[in-house]
Order: structure tokens, then C-alpha cells, then sequence
């Protein structure tokens, strides 16, 4: 496996895809140490701390997938609870990709569509947090860290063998190998949650009843309307929720 590692990087997803621009056909991820302007999903600010505290990579997926998040936070899921399986019970997803410790985030994730130089596919960052630094005040960060002492290029080995397997799974039997599984360690069933569209100009409140076949999320709203979400993001779930949030909904 063929991941290059860097010292330092701008982004980790425009040396990507500037490696498949200039015909690079092996690299399968890029590794910083350090990433100085990451970004998140709506072009957002993604800050992520320096090796060895967390692991910023991005993943090179020449081949195309619809169901690319889900099965992206799925097989991220798997690496983690097999390398470290008494976080099993703690680790938990939120649809559609995101990774919670105890209910916190623990890991980012940003898929960026990739249609170049020959190549359908995807760029996959990932943004993982192993361990705090020292003194660092736990209590003023909004996420969670896996606690993880091994280096950042061990935890791209495992997440990339991990993706990548998960990847071929899904060329030769779609979403359905994944449905189940990913429908237990999904947290927003069952919950009362706030979605919100990627174009930020719609948003529901109501409950996450399941997954239908086809990975969408079912959102029921008080009034009963059966609501198929494509895509978007969960703002808010279950404890979440304050009580002015949970009477809104979208006009």
C-alpha cells in the first residue's frame, strides 16, 4: 500500500488531487504531520492537531461508489473497534458519517467527489483524533480522542486496508452486505433528531425512524409526513435537543 507521508501540507485533499491531475495512478492516500488550512464539508474550517495527537489523511478512491460516507464511516468504525475492541461498546455512528466516542466526535469526515486524468471516484479525509496533548483542557473540546499512542501512519495502514476492503465488499454486492451493520451502530435511529440540507436553506425536526433499503434516512415529522433523507447533516440528536429546538421545524 502506497500512502505518502508529508511533514507538512496546506491539505491533505489538494495534494490528492494533485497527484491524480498529474497522472499519479498508485498513491493510495496522502499523510501530514501537520496541516495548516483543512477543511471541512460547505468549505468550513477543519482544524486537526499535529502528529502524533491526531491523524489527518486523505484516501484516493478510484473507483466509484454511491453509498461512499456511509460505507467510509463504516469501515473507519470496523478499523477502530478491531484495534481497539474495548471501545466497541463506546463507538457509535451518526448518519450518515460521522464516528462518536460516547457520543462525542472522534473522527471527521469529508468525501469530495474526484472526475479527472481518467479517474470517477472520490477524495476521503479523515480527520482522527488519538490523544490529547499534554495539559491540553479536555473540557473545552468538543470531541472526543480515542486515546491511542500509536502513530498516525499506523492508523492510516489500518484505516486504508479497512476502507479499501470495504470498498471492494461493496463492488460486488452494493449497499446490502452493509445495511445491517450499519443500521445497529447507528446512534440517530430511533432518536429525535434536527436534520438540515447541504444547501443550509431547509431543515426538520422529527423522529429518525430507520434506514430504508437504500441507505436513506426516514425522518418523521409531528405531522406524520414520512420524509426520505438523500443527504445533509444531523445538527442535533436525542440529548441534543433543547426544548426550543425540538419545536422547530422547516416552513
Amino acid at each position: 500500500m502506497h500512502i505518502l507521508h508529508l511533514p507538512e501540507v496546506p491539505s491533505t485533499m489538494d495534494v490528492a488531487r494533485q497527484l491524480v491531475a498529474q497522472g499519479d495512478a498508485t498513491t493510495q492516500a496522502v499523510l501530514a504531520d501537520v496541516q495548516t488550512n483543512g477543511r471541512g464539508r460547505l468549505g468550513r474550517v477543519w482544524r486537526t492537531f499535529p502528529a502524533p495527537h491526531s491523524m489527518a489523511c486523505t484516501f484516493i478512491i478510484r473507483t466509484e461508489c454511491a453509498h461512499l460516507p456511509l460505507v467510509v464511516a463504516w469501515a473507519l468504525h470496523q478499523a477502530l473497534i478491531t484495534e481497539m475492541p474495548q471501545l466497541t461498546p463506546k463507538l457509535t455512528l451518526k448518519w450518515p458519517n460521522d464516528v462518536l466516542l460516547n457520543g462525542q466526535k472522534v473522527a471527521g469526515i469529508l468525501c469530495e467527489s474526484l472526475n479527472m486524468a481518467g479517474v470517477n471516484g472520490a477524495l476521503v479525509g479523515v480527520g482522527l483524533n488519538l490523544h490529547a496533548p499534554l495539559g491540553w483542557q479536555v473540557e473545552h473540546f468538543m470531541g472526543a480522542f480515542i486515546g491511542s499512542q500509536q502513530k498516525p501512519a499506523f492508523w492510516a495502514e489500518k484505516v486504508a486496508s479497512c476502507l479499501f476492503a470495504a470498498l471492494g465488499l461493496y463492488q460486488t454486492q452494493g449497499w446490502a452486505a452493509f445495511h445491517n451493520n450499519y443500521a445497529r451502530a447507528c446512534t440517530t435511529l430511533g432518536q429525535q433528531i434536527v436534520w438540515r440540507g447541504a444547501a443550509g436553506n431547509q431543515e426538520l425536526t422529527g423522529l429518525a425512524r430507520g434506514l430504508n433499503q437504500q441507505g436513506h434516512l426516514e425522518l418523521v415529522t409531528d405531522d406524520g409526513t414520512v420524509h426520505i433523507i438523500h443527504s445533509g447533516e444531523i445538527v442535533a440528536q436525542g440529548q441534543h435537543l433543547s426544548p426550543y429546538t425540538a419545536k422547530q421545524s422547516a416552513p
